[in-house]
């Protein structure tokens, strides 16, 4: 007879794993967080570790999938609502997703070292797949909308959308060094970020044939958060190498 597994019960246990991990990689690191200080926080075994990831590694990739499957979904509910005008859907797109990862400031920074090394690239090159192929859809009906509304006017409306999901990849590897830069320097360089949003509005409006001045994606108060490190943990002398 075969086994019954109780889904719930489950995701359940995984999701502990990663709460626990998530706790202690805010307060202490990645680096110096190991396996066994995971099993410990959820009072677990290695079986039951080892049953959900092959590896602390493995466990860093959930963790961060996790973290974009939460950001995606509250996109959706907002892309998905009738009526709201295309712009204001891209604009909450970019704007609530970088609100909803500043909630979880101190895991994301000290993720940073293990997100930048070179160790982890084949990890990173997944994750961005993944993530590219869920955004999509998203970005793709925001887009179409766009076109309807007459506010983008574009000869390749099916491709234009994996330009732009490009283009806003490339912005956040330059935020992240001048993040990691900034927390070398003890001095954020706000000159450079409001540069970086401007030349990233410049390129998307271009792209999508949106009027100058139309995209608001990325609000640089907003973004400067990133450079305040009160009551957050980063390794800075992980990151020294990196910039």
């Amino acid at each position: 007879m075969s086994r019954i597994i109780d889904v719930k019960a489950h995701a359940s246990r995984r999701e502990r794993f990663l709460e626990a991990a998530a706790r202690l990689i805010a307060t202490t690191g990645y680096e110096h967080m190991t396996v066994q200080d995971v099993l410990d926080d959820v009072q677990q075994s290695k079986g039951a570790f080892y049953h959900y990831f092959d590896s602390k590694q493995a466990l860093f990739e959930a963790l961060i999938n996790g973290e974009s499957d939460r950001i995606i979904e509250a996109a959706r509910c907002f892309v998905e609502t009738p009526g709201l005008p295309a712009l204001k859907k891209l604009r909450h797109l970019f704007q609530e997703g970088n609100r909803l990862k500043l909630e979880r400031k101190g895991l994301r920074l000290a993720l940073l070292p293990m997100w930048l090394s070179d160790e982890n690239a084949v990890i990173r090159q997944r994750i961005f797949f993944r993530t590219r192929e869920r955004v999509m859809p998203l970005l793709d009906q925001v887009i179409t909308e766009g076109i309807e509304e007459g506010v983008f006017v574009t000869r390749y409306p099916d491709h234009v959308g994996r330009v732009v999901f490009a283009v806003v990849q490339d912005f956040h590897e330059v935020l992240t060094r001048l993040v990691v830069a900034a927390q070398q320097s003890g001095v954020p360089d706000r000159v450079r970020v409001e540069q970086a949003v401007a030349a990233c509005h410049d390129a998307i409006e271009r792209i999508l044939g949106a009027r100058s001045g139309a995209l608001e994606l990325f609000d640089v108060a907003q973004l400067m958060d990133w450079f305040d490190r009160s009551g957050d943990f980063v390794e800075v002398e992980q990151v020294s190498a990196l910039a």
